[in-house]
């Protein structure tokens, strides 16, 4: 039974970025004691929940063989319209319920665009990042907006004594694997993810699950989005610059092919983490500030390679079976 749980752990996608993640929680608790303590962990956790929920939303989107780059900017604008609308209406339940349909309603025009004009989501989503960023700061007129106390609870609450992002990843996270492996949305993904052309000779619904991945994308920026904003405590101009491609470095790390087709929700959320440690360790070490960018794009270039010298190597070991079936094919001739 043992050799079967072994076996069965060291194929999984993940375990390379779970291994790093042991290995740096390690190095730094011998840099500094304070590491290992209950409430620096918890914080660890709470601070990688808005990057893992995005990452989640993204490997769907990376597996059917697409990339969201406007995730940033969903996030700035729905946190832009919620602030916005605190402060116009000042009802709650309809600021939370407009941004999320919000989010929901932009993910879903990137899937709407990348299936209508067949563009590729990179340039597409690029697009679209700059439309939903100036949006939200025309909306907003680029200016500082606190948001209510009560808001506060989304982002730095307790239920049973567990914070509230840590809660959400957790029930997130338990959706994801199952919308994964338990549905047909899943098959569809990865079909789709391996190989565009069979999947539509299969009849796969391939505009409808583009469509679903990128609305899926869409409402877990939107819920980071508020997480995001209750924890900082209001909007501000600069918030979520950057994160689509820590987000996308978390997905890679985590075992997603960067031309679709395989992943894991598992690996995304430890990907988030270990980029979360990463920044946790610099900040333990007093590092300058302006050197954090440098290390996240150091490790994106690393993981964008590292995929691709895997796939290479994948490559390489079909040839070699399709070369030896050939010669045995001819010898037996």
């Amino acid at each position: 039974m043992y050799d079967d749980i072994f076996r069965s752990l060291t194929r999984q996608k993940w375990l390379p970025i779970a291994l790093a993640t042991i290995v740096l929680g390690a190095t730094l608790s011998t840099v500094s004691p304070a590491f290992l303590t209950f409430s620096n962990l918890e914080s660890i956790l709470v601070q990688s929940s808005v990057t893992a929920i995005m990452a989640i939303g993204m490997a769907f989107v990376i597996m059917s063989g697409g990339i969201d780059i406007s995730v940033g900017a969903i996030l700035f604008f729905t946190s832009a319209l919620f602030a916005q609308l605190m402060m116009d209406t000042g009802s709650y339940p309809l600021a939370f319920a407009a941004a999320l349909a919000c989010s929901t309603g932009l993910g879903l025009l990137n899937g709407i665009l990348v299936v209508r004009f067949g563009i590729s989501p990179l340039i597409t989503t690029l697009a679209t990042y700059s439309i939903y960023r100036g949006a939200a700061i025309h909306l907003t007129g680029a200016q500082n907006i606190p948001v209510p106390r009560e808001m506060g609870f989304l982002g730095n609450g307790e239920i049973w004594g567990i914070p509230v992002p840590i809660l959400l990843l957790g029930l997130i996270f338990v959706i994801g694997i199952y919308a994964l492996t338990q549905t047909r949305l899943g098959v569809y993904v990865r079909a789709i993810g391996n190989s565009d052309r069979s999947a539509r000779e299969s009849g796969l619904p391939i505009a409808r699950v583009t469509i679903a991945v990128y609305a899926i994308g869409g409402v877990l920026a939107g819920i980071s989005a508020l997480i995001l904003l209750a924890r900082v405590g209001g909007l501000q101009s600069g918030i979520g610059i950057g994160i689509e491609f820590t987000v996308i470095a978390a997905v890679i790390l985590g075992g997603t092919k960067l031309t679709g087709g395989t992943g894991t929700v598992t690996g995304s959320v430890i990907g988030a983490v270990f980029l979360v440690l990463i920044d946790n360790g610099l900040n333990l070490m007093n590092a300058s500030p302006y050197i954090y960018d440098i290390v996240r794009g150091g490790v994106l270039l690393v993981a964008v390679a590292v995929d691709r010298i895997s796939a290479l190597r994948r490559e390489r070991q079909l040839r070699l079976q399709k070369t030896a079936r050939l010669r045995e094919t001819h010898g037996l001739a």
